[in-house]
Parts: C-alpha cells; structure tokens; sequence
C-alpha cells in the first residue's frame, strides 16, 4: 500500500480520440493497466500443464512456506489444464488425480488459493490459508490442515472469509476454523471441517460468533453438496439455502445440543434440523473416511482414529439440515 503506484503502472501514451490539450483541459483521468510482476509459485505450478496433458501424473511439494503474496496458487494450473480440455487432447475431467501439490513448512498460501479449480488436481496446504480458497471450484480436492509449531503442536488450518464461494465440485477439508460466508453458494462440492470448541459453548455472553469455529453466515444461499461440521457452526447459518444437506455436530458436553444448533439457524431459513436418516448416516461415513485420509497423509494417525469413532456412531454425535423447500434446481450452479 505504501509503494509509489507508478511501479505498478504501464506509463506508454494511450491512444484516445481526444487530443491531449483537451483532456488535461477537462481533467479526464485516464484509467491504465496494471502491470505486475508474475507470482512465482503461481507461474511455476502453471508451468506443470504441459507434462499432465501429456498423460503424466507429478506429485510436488513446493520448497518453501507460501505466504499472502503467493494468491490464486493453482489458478493458472486449473486454467490451462481446462483450455486444453477444451481445445487440445488432454485428459479428460475425471476424478482420478493427475496432480497432487503439498505446500508446507507451516504456509499460509494467499487468497483464491485453489480458485477455480478443476478435476484432477489435488491441492493440500499445512499451515493455513487466507480468504476466498476454492471459489467456484469445479472439481478436484483442496485440504487445509494444521502445522507444527516449533514446540511440536498441531496448529492453525484455519481459512479466511468466502471459503468455497459457489463450488460446484470436487471435495474440501478444513482442519481448523474459518471467518465469515463459510461456503456461501455452494453448489455442489463436498465440505468438511474440523474445528472444535475449546471450551463448552456460553450463549448467554451474546456475541457467538466470537467463539464459533465458523464466524457467521455459513452455507448461504446452498442448492447442493454435503457439507459436515465437528465443531461450532456459528451464528446466521443456512439463510436462503434450498438444496443440498449440512451435517451439524451435537455435544452436550460443549452445551451444543438441538436448542444451541436452533439458534444458530438464520432468521427467516426455511430449513428444518432433523435426526439422521439412512442416507445420512452413509455421507457421513465417507466424508469422515476422507477427511481421516487427509490426516493419515500428515502423520496424524490418532486424528483419524478419533474422527472415525465418531462416524461409527453418527446418530448418536450429528443432525443434519434440509430445507423446508426446494425453490431451484440444486443440479445447476447458481454462479
């Protein structure tokens, strides 16, 4: 914020139908591109395409902790991977993963981390990840998990605001909290995430977005997907959602029983808290089974187990939510 603009700017005349005199005359300012340096990351994961449309599988781990200047990493992948779908013999938009990165080290990756993504690629973050991760993703899996500090323990995996904005497809794991407009317009992906309280809920101080593992807002607007919460959804949830099914925690322990989970229900939602029914209890246990999958892969094999108990007896620890009524057809994005 405090660089001079015009390093960023491309100073070249630009050509305008009104002479100069009379432009500085009126004042006119005139609006100029901006010319930034390529992001470094960005451009080195980008340059990957090539060698997956030619049918090769790469697994990276990028070689130092991403920071808030390494935004939309994997963006530019996603865009050539998709153009050359499109126009080139690539491989086609399947599930299996042709790309698995690993940003460690403790990273924070930049906002739109994973923005857009598509099939085939796999992206996993330990550290945590700024605002607008996965925004209208269309497939593929993106995973935030927590960090080593330097004392050995497990932290962060949290997300900023507008997590998973209008994603389609694909599968995201958030191990930690996350800010406001949790996966507002999601249409279709799947979510879990795994923050908990840290101690029992206490509605009566007011203010509970303040201690929510989501601050406010989650699943605005849904019309499709599974979304499934281990811990605090917060307040104003599921406002305007008419599709899809979010699966709430209850703990009487943490004072998270069926009257907390109704008060965190956006004023006006049409939408009911319900027991499991059979096809509840089946999203849960494979959305547990992959998100014990993300934590095997970072060597938290006790994580996993804990989380799968949970699954085992899904009645007994979760609810779910579904709207009253379904004003749109949940199979196409509203983005």
């Amino acid at each position: 914020m405090i660089r001079p603009l015009e390093e960023f700017l491309e100073l070249e005349p630009v050509d305008l139908p009104v002479e100069e005199d009379v432009r500085e005359e009126a004042n006119l300012v005139l609006s100029r591109p901006i010319r930034m340096k390529p992001k470094e990351a960005s451009t080195k994961i980008a340059g990957y395409a090539p060698e997956i449309c030619s049918g090769n599988r790469i697994s990276q781990e990028f070689g130092r902790p991403t920071d808030a200047y390494d935004r939309v990493l994997g963006t530019e992948l996603a865009g050539a991977l998709a153009r050359a779908r499109v126009f080139d013999s690539a491989p086609t938009s399947i599930e299996d993963t042709l790309a698995t990165l690993v940003f460690n080290g403790g990273s924070v990756a930049g906002s739109g981390f994973g923005a857009f993504n598509v099939y085939g690629v796999d992206l996993r973050v330990v550290g945590g990840a700024q605002d607008g991760v996965g925004k209208c993703m269309f497939g593929g899996n993106i995973s935030i998990l927590k960090g080593k500090s330097s004392t050995g323990e497990r932290v962060n995996g949290s997300v900023g605001k507008s997590f998973a904005y209008g994603a389609q497809r694909g599968c995201f794991i958030v191990q930690g909290n996350a800010d406001t407009r949790f996966c507002i317009r999601l249409s279709g992906a799947d979510v879990i995430i795994g923050g908990e309280p840290e101690q029992p809920l206490m509605d009566e101080l007011g203010h509970i977005a303040d201690r929510a593992n989501i601050k406010g807002y989650g699943f605005e607007y849904m019309t499709a997907g599974r979304a499934l919460v281990l811990g605090d959804p917060g307040p104003w949830i599921c406002a305007g959602q008419t599709g899809g099914r979010v699966y709430l925690r209850i703990n009487e322990e943490w004072n998270l029983g069926l009257d907390a989970l109704q008060r965190r229900i956006g004023k006006g939602a049409r939408v009911t808290i319900k027991q499991l029914d059979g096809e509840g209890i089946l999203d849960i246990l494979e959305l547990m089974d992959r998100y014990a999958s993300e934590l095997r892969a970072t060597k938290q094999e006790d994580e996993a187990e804990r989380v799968l108990k949970l699954a085992v007896e899904s009645e007994k620890h979760f609810m779910m939510v579904v709207p009253e009524e379904k004003q749109t057809d949940p199979s196409v994005s509203t983005e």
